[in-house]
């Protein structure tokens, strides 16, 4: 591997340059400005990566990863998650089974306050999660209290914490999950997490309570937050909506403070939709479909979950995830709403795979004054919702305390579907090649839609173009291929409303 070592000073900071190591993520919660941290654990020291777009959510801390970019400093800046970042190597989701926790009890040598009782960390932590393990402490650590975001050391409050823990006789090494709480500091935010790990590390400033511990807790199994989109009083989805960060208040991710995670972040997660863990209903054709109360014990389906767009560049699809939520248990807050929608319908998110940070909570009801948009977010019985790019339709036909039945139709005879195929097998440089796509819903041609084509080249780089179907559903794109074109295996893809299809051809 070369180094930017080899030129001459004056121009080091201006060279691109590669530099292996461990992915960390961190989230720091705040009311105001809340932010992703990422950093690489190199050989020759922490830096800090700063992405112009795009950072990488599809993947977690310990990730072994190689980045291309400008060094000034400690900082890397990059271009991109996807451009600028080589996966070496995946860290294994350390989500199901037993979590052993340990929560380490710290204040300061300036400030030896304990603002909560042993007993009510233990009751926060182990008497209302899915977690188990143990609460350490007191211990008061060799240094002063943060006063402001730029002396908080955050990596030395844990370093301390762990170090003070293993003296008492405490074995690090048993828990997959750690937690540092200690009085109000001047740190800044209310909560830090690392987003995955093993161990994760989370760190909770000041007031300790179930909200805060499942928040960062979520961040240490791999979580993003939970969003809401909002797209003004007369549309549910669009192309120019409004985000809230925090904005899914039927979510821990979210504003939530006791909420279940929702459907998409529990199949990311593992605990929908694999293995032995309940099933997710994926809806492919026309039909009515029955959910269990997503927070019953039984073994139907907890959630349903409908295409509703494929990425042209990704190839990655986004989905809605239908639930049936009722006042039980993490969500027996509900039965206190001022409005009583969610118990009566049915709550849409939308969510696109290997994307953490796509969830998001959509507002059945945008109409309703926006005080109460919090409150009311649910498709409710005899209501209906249709996306207006792909006709799908979904509509609520009851719920009640067991479970809700929902009615899915595709618009002109079933789900979009995309085939496409070139014109020969085979081609040599300086042919054009004829890739053709057909695109139908159901049985029925799909006229006036734009398919998406991309073609990788056999060496990697990809050509995107764009056609719009005819009266027969086929829409063509032609690629000129030149001189300088490698030889070897190309694959065409085409995406239109929520599908896609691929094929293969050679260049001599």
């Amino acid at each position: 591997m070369w180094s930017r070592n080899v030129f001459p000073q004056s121009v080091r900071s201006g060279i691109l340059e590669e530099i292996e190591g461990e992915l960390e993520i961190l989230h720091e919660d705040r009311d105001v400005g809340s932010r992703y941290l990422y950093f690489l654990k190199a050989v020759n020291g922490r830096f800090s990566l700063n992405f112009a777009k795009d950072p990488p959510t599809h993947l977690a801390s310990g990730a072994k990863v190689r980045v291309r970019g400008v060094r000034t400093n400690g900082v890397l800046a990059l271009q991109s998650g996807g451009d600028s970042v080589q996966v070496l190597s995946s860290v294994l989701p350390n989500t199901l089974g037993e979590q052993r926790t340990l929560v380490v009890l710290v204040n300061f040598r300036n400030n030896n306050s304990q603002p909560y009782a042993v007993d009510f960390a233990n009751n926060v932590f182990f008497g209302t999660t899915y977690l188990s393990g143990v609460i350490k402490g007191w211990y008061t650590i060799n240094m002063d209290s943060p006063t402001s975001a730029s002396t908080c050391d955050y990596s030395l409050i844990s370093s301390l914490a762990d170090q003070a823990a293993a003296s008492a006789g405490v074995v690090l090494s048993n828990y997959s999950r750690k937690v540092y709480a200690f009085p109000q500091t001047g740190c800044g935010w209310w909560g830090l997490g690392s987003v995955g790990g093993n161990p994760s590390r989370a760190w909770i400033n000041g007031t300790i309570e179930l909200g805060v511990a499942a928040h960062e807790l979520g961040h240490g199994l791999g979580l993003y937050h939970s969003h809401s989109l909002d797209c003004g009083p007369t549309a549910v989805i669009g192309s120019s909506c409004a985000t809230n960060e925090y904005g899914d208040i039927v979510d821990m991710m979210g504003a939530s403070h006791s909420a279940h995670y929702n459907a998409f972040q529990k199949e990311r997660l593992g605990w929908l939709n694999a293995g032995a863990s309940p099933p997710i209903t994926t809806v492919s054709s026309d039909g009515t479909y029955l959910l269990e109360t997503y927070q019953s014990v039984g073994s139907g389906p907890k959630a349903l979950k409908i295409s509703k767009s494929i990425d042209p560049i990704t190839g990655k699809q986004t989905w809605y995830y239908i639930e049936s939520r009722q006042a039980i248990g993490f969500d027996g807050f509900l039965a206190n709403e001022p409005s009583q929608n969610v118990l009566n319908g049915v709550l849409v998110h939308t969510g696109t795979e290997a994307n953490g940070n796509s969830g998001y909570l959509l507002d059945m009801t945008p109409a309703t004054p926006v005080y109460y948009w919090w409150y009311d977010p649910a498709l409710v019985v005899g209501q209906s919702f249709a996306d207006p790019d792909t006709g799908v339709t979904m509509t609520t036909d009851w719920t009640n305390g067991n479970g809700a039945s929902v009615t899915v139709s595709f618009g002109a005879g079933g789900p979009a579907a995309v085939t496409v195929a070139t014109d020969q097998t085979s081609y040599t440089r300086n042919q054009s090649v004829s890739i053709k796509a057909t695109v139908s819903s159901g049985s029925a041609p799909v006229a006036n839609t734009a398919v998406n084509f991309i073609v990788k080249k056999s060496n990697g780089a990809l050509v995107a173009g764009t056609a719009t179907t005819g009266s027969d559903g086929t829409a063509v794109y032609k690629l000129r291929l030149t001189k300088k074109d490698p030889v070897g295996n190309y694959e065409a893809d085409a995406a239109a409303m929520s599908a896609s299809a691929a094929t293969n051809f050679m260049v001599q």
